[in-house]
């Protein structure tokens, strides 16, 4: 007897978002009971490029919803119209998958729940609990979780969150994060000699004695002062340490590229580079000694490369990094980023207990999970 074909829609709009999402896809791609269709809304085009080609996504939808100049609202509104152009084809889907926490998965969860299509929310039940932190993605998850039919919990934590906030326990499944499926499916694309040759093509030659930090840091919260004082910290450790070099792939935005390319355009020991495509960064990853981030995403790749993550926000929706000891918060208070990168670099214990901790976010294989949990639930067990 044939199997019942699930009709799931996947959507994303970043590259965040598809490094998450492509496990899901190309897991279920390999799956005959599921009919697959890939939707990009196109909210950042440019740095989505790179991933799309790296994981051989194919696009079935690629829609426009970023314009220049946008408010969050102007974004929300192009997403809700876009996507009902979509989803209003005739067709019947049994989920549409969202993940994390971004404009396109607010448009994608709204648009869906209005048109009584059913929501699969991955990443479901991260929460700082503090809207201004970050903003909008603290609201944009809240409001997906009460329109969601499946909230895919990447921790016990997060789960917990969902449970607390009265969501049917019977609609959370706690999975693990896809982002260590992703890691995984991308070191069986790599090998040593790619990874030296992607080191020696951004120009960086350095001695495997070298240690380096990989820093990153663009979000809207850290503008200003906080991205000064990130600047002032890296000056201070490059006097501390001469040999230490620091790899800093600058955000495009204005707000971080300049003040970051003001402090250390043609610094000996701080290289400033264009965003990393997905395998370079990856690659940094595993080159790096410690990271410096305010990604959410690096504070769950760190653990996966085994890499102490020094966390340049004051809260985190991803507490079990810090809950491990793989990952401490500093914000952007100069004091704290210098006393922790100097005990990393001085006590070898220290550095051993943040970086020899099991991962948080799970086993390499939530996407099976999700999709199983999926298919059946629509068609029975």
């Amino acid at each position: 007897m044939t199997a019942q074909k699930f009709k799931l829609s996947v959507v994303f709009g970043t590259r965040p978002e598809l490094i998450k999402v492509a496990p899901i896809i190309l897991q279920a791609q390999q799956d005959d009971r599921f009919d697959v269709e890939v939707i990009f809304t196109g909210q950042h085009d440019e740095l989505v490029r790179d991933a799309i080609d790296f994981f051989e996504i194919k696009i079935d939808h690629r829609l426009k919803m970023m314009n220049a100049g946008q408010s969050l609202n102007q974004l929300l509104i192009q997403g809700l119209q876009q996507l009902e152009t979509v989803f209003t084809d005739g067709q019947k889907r049994d989920a549409v998958i969202v993940q994390g926490d971004t404009t396109t998965v607010l448009a994608a969860g709204l648009s869906s729940f209005a048109l009584k299509q059913a929501v699969a929310h991955v990443e479901a039940g991260l929460r700082s609990y503090d809207m201004d932190h970050p903003f909008p993605e603290e609201g944009n998850r809240q409001l997906v979780s009460r329109v969601a039919r499946w909230h895919f919990a990447p921790t016990a934590q997060s789960g917990q969150n969902l449970k607390n906030e009265m969501i049917n326990p019977e609609h959370i499944c706690v999975t693990g994060n896809t982002v260590v499926d992703a890691v995984r499916l991308a070191k069986q694309r790599m090998d040593d000699g790619r990874s030296q040759k992607l080191m020696q093509e951004l120009g960086l030659n350095f001695n495997p004695e070298q240690k380096v930090v990989l820093v990153t840091a663009h979000r809207r919260e850290n503008f200003g002062e906080g991205i000064e004082h990130i600047c002032q910290s890296i000056q201070t450790l490059t006097e501390h340490y001469p040999e230490l070099n620091f790899v800093w792939p600058v955000h495009l935005n204005p707000a971080v590229h300049q003040v970051v390319h003001g402090f250390f355009k043609d610094h000996k020991q701080v290289h400033l580079l264009q965003p990393l495509d997905y395998p370079n960064l990856l690659n940094m990853m595993h080159r790096a000694y410690f990271i410096m981030t305010d990604s959410g995403g690096l504070q769950e790749e760190g653990p996966s490369f085994n890499k102490p993550v020094l966390i340049l926000r004051t809260t985190t929706e991803r507490p079990e990094v810090v809950d491990v000891g793989a990952g401490v918060l500093v914000g952007t208070d100069k004091e704290l980023i210098i006393e922790h990168a100097r005990r990393l670099m001085d006590d070898k214990k220290y550095y051993q207990q943040m970086s020899e901790v099991e991962n948080p976010f799970g086993d390499g294989h939530a996407s099976e999970r999700i999709l199983e949990r999926m298919y059946q639930d629509v068609f029975g067990r």
